[in-house]
């Protein structure tokens, strides 16, 4: 049921987090749109992301969908929500290194589905 936007992200961490979200299930929309559910930010203060939290929709970090791959199910977004109070100086700033896509583990039985978001 989830139905994503990324903001503020530049490849090729934009393509790992859209690759890693979708291979869990979500979908994914180039933009945000009536039908998402959440917006994944670099920043908290953006226009895009107020325009998501008014039209309903919840706004975290990466580390969200980084956490949702590690656990391979989805997680509560309540450690992850960004609520748009941090300062607005730090809107310039590259967002923070993601981790690499993580690749399956050898002893995982093969044909076994991906985790779901």
């Amino acid at each position: 049921g989830v139905v994503l936007a990324l903001s503020g992200f530049q490849n090729p961490l934009r393509a790992h987090l859209r690759a890693a979200a979708t291979a869990m299930g979500a979908q994914y929309r180039p933009d945000w749109t009536p039908e998402c559910t959440h917006l994944v930010c670099a920043f908290a203060r953006t226009p895009k992301a107020a325009r998501a939290r008014q039209r309903g929709g919840v706004v975290v970090g990466q580390e969200w969908i980084w956490e949702c791959q590690r656990r391979g199910k989805r997680v509560t977004c309540d450690r992850y929500l960004l609520d748009g109070s941090a300062s607005s100086g730090s809107e310039g700033e590259e967002p923070a290194d993601a981790p690499p896509p993580s690749q399956p583990s050898p002893n995982k039985e093969k044909g076994a589905e991906p985790p779901h978001l």
